[in-house]
């Protein structure tokens, strides 16, 4: 089997080889559902599979969106209905030279380049419809996470209709420090239920929103979502994010720059365990549903090849339709 499927429901927690095939049967659509779309830089070619496959069926049943990072350009994508949009992206742009690499950083500059990459969905090929995302979404709720620098909060901004801003807020969200130094410059529109939005009243530098809410599932249950349906890009036991951050933190100090970044990695690790804490024991008026790979996924954040990045998008959408399937 390729997937996983999990669910956990109040304190019972098993794994199912299937899902019922009828979203009647499988939604109770008189509760608030929400999706989850977790970040991973590259890892996210396996979240495009998913929602890709769902596309492929008419499958939203969706009141509450929240992405992290790639998982907030995953989610756009889908919104838009651009089917292969998000692998385009990830296959297409982020495997360019001009957009990573690691030298850049030895010597002070940005390792990725987000502005070159955000620059390349405003026209041509990688041109993102945003008109079309913003008419599906309608008056439903899209969330994209990112990290403030100066509290190292994590906010939950909402795009305000405008193509610029939605970008922008994407960008901020995918910003991780030491990649992308400074983060991005932004006055946030907040929804009326944004916990901190007294804080968010200035202009700041936002950076990656996996850095304080990796992994938003708490959130999206205080937003009144009683059914959770939450795409990983990490396998269960949280090993490979782990690895990542080791070696992180290793071109961190090897390049004596950016010492505060190590401070954020380690936030973003306690950030995540107190979220697989929330998704094993959560309350008893939630249902979560956890969709991953099986087997640990090829790709890497950042520098995987083009056949790594294809096998994970095939993983994705064997997942994406073992969800919608008996």
């Amino acid at each position: 089997m390729c997937c996983a499927i999990t669910v956990c429901s109040g304190r019972h927690f098993h794994e199912q080889q299937s899902v019922r095939s009828t979203i009647e049967g499988r939604f109770d659509l008189s509760v608030k559902i929400a999706l989850i779309a977790e970040g991973g830089g590259q890892r996210g070619i396996f979240t495009a599979g998913v929602l890709d496959a769902w596309l492929e069926n008419d499958f939203d049943p969706f009141d509450l969106f929240i992405g992290t990072s790639s998982g907030s350009q995953n989610i756009t994508s889908f919104l838009s209905r651009q089917k292969g949009y998000a692998k385009q992206l990830i296959r297409g742009l982020s495997r360019q030279k001009r957009f990573y690499k690691l030298g850049r950083g030895l010597v002070g500059g940005n390792v990725v380049d987000l502005d070159w990459y955000f620059d390349k969905t405003i026209q041509g090929r990688f041109a993102l419809d945003f008109a079309a995302a913003k008419k599906s979404l309608g008056k439903r709720e899209l969330l994209i996470t990112a990290t403030n620098s100066r509290d190292r909060q994590g906010y939950f901004l909402c795009p305000n209709g405008n193509n610029n801003h939605w970008r922008t807020l994407l960008k901020a969200s995918s910003a991780l420090p030491f990649l992308y130094k400074k983060g991005v410059k932004l006055t946030p529109r907040l929804t009326a239920r944004s916990f901190n939005k007294a804080q968010a009243r200035r202009t700041d530098y936002y950076l990656d929103g996996g850095l304080a809410a990796p992994l938003p599932v708490r959130e999206a249950y205080r937003r009144g979502a009683r059914k959770i349906v939450i795409i990983r890009t990490v396998n269960a036991d949280f090993h490979d994010q782990s690895v990542w951050l080791k070696k992180l933190k290793s071109w961190i100090y090897s390049s004596g720059h950016c010492p505060k970044t190590i401070d954020y990695l380690v936030q973003h690790e306690q950030a995540y365990r107190r979220e697989l804490s929330f998704i094993a024991d959560p309350p008893n008026d939630v249902e979560l549903i956890q969709i991953f790979a099986k087997d640990h996924l090829r790709s890497k954040r950042l520098g995987s090849s083009d056949m790594d990045l294809e096998h994970d998008y095939r993983v994705g959408i064997a997942a994406g339709n073992a969800f919608l399937q008996t």
